[in-house]
C-alpha cells in the first residue's frame, strides 16, 4: 500500500476542499483543467480537486476502514482488493475521457488532508513531469500460453495484472524444445523493443502460461503490438503457441 504521513511543515487544508475527519484517497494528477469533475463509481463519490497547475483525483473515506493495518488485513481479502481495482480503474478511465489522467498506485492512501496536502506540496513537480511523460502514453498486456488454457482478460486489471508487476524485465529462461524457447525468446525481445517501458507480470501459476509482459506505448504505436501478435501467432501455430494483445488501458503499470 502507498500510505504516506504528512512531513514537517505540513500546509493547513482547506475546510471548503476537504471534508473533516475523513481520510484520502489519490486515485490521480490530472491536468488542471479537469478540476472539478465529478464522477460516481458503485456509489463512491470521485471528485477532481484543484492543485496549482494540476488536479488531484480523490476520494473522502472512512478514516478506520482505510487505516493503514485494516488495509494490510484486507489485502488478502481477494474480492475486496478487486472492488477497490475496479473503481480506480472506471474513475480513472471515465474521468480520461476529458483528458489525460495519471492513475495513482492502487491504495495510495493519507490519513488526513493535512497529509495529502504536503505529499502534493512535495511531489508536484515530480507528477508534472510524469503527467506529461506518462499520462498520454497507453499500456498493453502481451500474454503468452501453450497447450490448454483460460484466456486472460477476467477479472480486475489493477488487481491481476498492475499488483502483479515487477521491474525485473530480463529475458526469462523459457522451458520446453529449442524451436519453443527461441519464438518465445524473439517475441518478449520485439516487445520490449517496441515498448517506451515494460513491466513483467507475475500472476498467480496459471495453466499452460508462459509469460506477461505490460508495455508502454505511444497511443500510435498500439496497432503495432497487435500486428505483431498477430505475426506471432500465425508462425507458431504448429508449435501449440498462442499470444493475446489486452489492451489499450491507461497506464496503471507504469504509475510514479
Amino acid at each position: 500500500m502507498a500510505t504516506a504521513s504528512a512531513p514537517r511543515g505540513t500546509i493547513a487544508a482547506r475546510a471548503r476542499v476537504y471534508p473533516v475527519g475523513r481520510a484520502v484517497l489519490l486515485l490521480g494528477i490530472a491536468n488542471a483543467a479537469l478540476a472539478g469533475r465529478r464522477v460516481n463509481v458503485d456509489g463512491r463519490r470521485i471528485q477532481s480537486v484543484r492543485y496549482g497547475s494540476l488536479a488531484l483525483v480523490v476520494a473522502f473515506v472512512d478514516q478506520i476502514a482505510y487505516d493503514h493495518d485494516e488495509i494490510a488485513r484486507k489485502r488478502s481479502e481477494s474480492s475486496w482488493l478487486a472492488t477497490e481495482a475496479r473503481a480506480l480503474e472506471r474513475a480513472i478511465d471515465r474521468l480520461a475521457a476529458s483528458g489525460d489522467v495519471l492513475p495513482m498506485k492502487l491504495l495510495t492512501v493519507f490519513p488526513h488532508a493535512d497529509a495529502l496536502e504536503a505529499y502534493a506540496l512535495e511531489s508536484q513537480a515530480r507528477w508534472t513531469r510524469a503527467l506529461a511523460r506518462v499520462g498520454t502514453k497507453r499500456e498493453c498486456v502481451v500474454h503468452v500460453y501453450a497447450g490448454p488454457h483460460v484466456a486472460p482478460g477476467s477479472g480486475a486489471y489493477v488487481a491481476r495484472v498492475s499488483e502483479c508487476a515487477t521491474r525485473a524485465t530480463r529475458l526469462p529462461v523459457f522451458k520446453g524444445e529449442t524451436v519453443v524457447t527461441e519464438a518465445l525468446a524473439s517475441l518478449w525481445r520485439d516487445c520490449v523493443g517496441l515498448g517506451l517501458a515494460s513491466r513483467r507480470i507475475v500472476p498467480m501459476p496459471a495453466r499452460g502460461a508462459h509469460f506477461a509482459l505490460a508495455i508502454l506505448l505511444p497511443h500510435g504505436d498500439v496497432d503495432s503490438l497487435g500486428t505483431l501478435v498477430d505475426r506471432f501467432n500465425a508462425r507458431v501455430a504448429s508449435l501449440g503457441l498462442i499470444a493475446y494483445c489486452e489492451g489499450p488501458r491507461r497506464p496503471f503499470t507504469f504509475v510514479v
